[in-house]
């Protein structure tokens, strides 16, 4: 049984409670949020049978010697992310990280080197992977049943109200690393990187704040970028669209195909060349996306099993800290890109204006002054359309 220590119970930490209590391997012995009452509310609401069991704090540090705990989860906001990760991994603890990272690719490597020296482990919180059309669609590329991917069109768009940015570390480039890209479009960015299995080569972006006043970041943003094996991608993020239409539109030599809403074409040229549909290969290939067996977890429950079994196993954990860094690299990238209006290469160095969090801050266009900083928003989360 590996105990858990929750860092932070709004939303996002109320979720991490629900995966690991759905995992048996798991026992939650603390819970740690600067208003304690939302942590023996969570107890409440989920553990009331262990109500005298589990300690409440308003101090993670009170938890770093404790013996019992094994597994951290974090889910503070992201400029907290990297002091209270490295502490925690030089405590002996293994520590899975709520998306983003951290706030720049600087700290992040300083994270890989605690995780590195502390020989524990370091996972984040990429929940859009497990689902099982996604999964199935993956095996299925791998397997080379669609042959090499040629394009890939990315759509991240999400609906915020313009006082979303009122929570208090919210909006600024300083607490939050960036705009809708870092915080909504990070799963499409890890999900892209997953499926082509690293980084583009290059990335020209543009990027803008139409609507969010309060926010010193984006909210919206296009960029085109070519991979090292020469496919190309078109990747489109928005925290405006009341639609919240988020997937992947995936053209490869033998088909096209969709996720999360799946979706499959095949076509075969007329003698004239244009195409008619293929349907033979369409239904044997839908017959083997069928015969892949389902997830028995998704999305957070399954995250969290997965990072259980890194730990139990002695792995890699499936969604690593590595990914974690990709993703920020890439976002870090478009932002330069859009900031210069000049094309970007990847990887990023240590010279780049973005490599740290003051860097990133110094180089970016602030849209608007955060103005309004509230302490707590009332309201229920949504996860996006692949948890639908």
């Amino acid at each position: 049984m590996y105990g858990v220590a929750i860092i932070g119970t709004g939303s996002i930490g109320k979720t991490h409670v629900k995966a690991f209590i759905n995992d048996s391997r798991a026992e939650i012995r603390a819970l740690c949020s600067r208003t304690t009452a939302k942590c023996h509310e969570i107890i409440k609401e989920m553990l009331p049978e262990r109500k005298s069991e589990i300690t409440v704090t308003d101090d993670w540090h009170a938890l770093l010697d404790r013996k019992d705990i094994d597994i951290v989860s974090i889910a503070l906001p992201p400029q907290m992310h990297k002091d209270v990760t490295i502490a925690f991994l030089q405590h002996g603890k293994h520590v899975l990280l709520e998306k983003p990272m951290a706030l720049s690719l600087a700290e992040e490597d300083e994270m890989m080197k605690a995780e590195k020296e502390s020989g524990k482990k370091l996972g984040i919180i990429f929940q859009n992977r497990y689902y099982t059309a996604i999964q199935r669609a993956k095996k299925m590329l791998e397997d080379g049943y669609f042959g090499s991917i040629l394009s890939v069109d990315v759509t991240s768009h999400w609906f915020r109200g313009s006082n979303y940015h009122n929570l208090y570390w919210r909006g600024t480039w300083g607490s939050e690393g960036g705009g809708t890209l870092t915080s909504q479009g990070v799963h499409q960015v890890d999900m892209l990187l997953w499926f082509m299995k690293g980084l583009p080569s290059s990335i020209t972006a543009i990027m803008d704040n139409r609507k969010h006043t309060n926010s010193e970041a984006e909210d919206e943003g296009m960029a085109i970028m070519r991979f090292p094996d020469k496919a190309i991608a078109s990747f489109s993020v928005s925290l405006s669209d009341m639609d919240e239409a988020q997937g992947f539109r995936f053209q490869c030599e033998k088909a096209a195909f969709t996720i999360p809403e799946w979706s499959l074409s095949v076509k075969k040229p007329q003698p004239n060349g244009y195409p008619e549909v293929d349907k033979e290969e369409e239904e044997r290939l839908m017959n083997v996306f069928c015969s892949i067996p389902a997830l028995t977890k998704e999305g957070h429950d399954a995250a969290v099993s997965y990072f259980i079994d890194a730990v139990e196993n002695n792995t890699k954990p499936d969604a690593s800290s590595e990914d974690g860094r990709n993703a920020t690299a890439f976002i870090d990238a478009f932002y330069l890109s859009a900031a210069t209006e000049q094309t970007v290469s990847l990887p990023l160095t240590e010279k780049a204006p973005v490599y740290t969090t003051e860097g990133l801050v110094s180089a970016m266009p602030k849209f608007f002054r955060k103005t309004i900083s509230t302490e707590s928003q009332s309201g229920t989360m949504t996860l996006g359309s692949a948890s639908k």
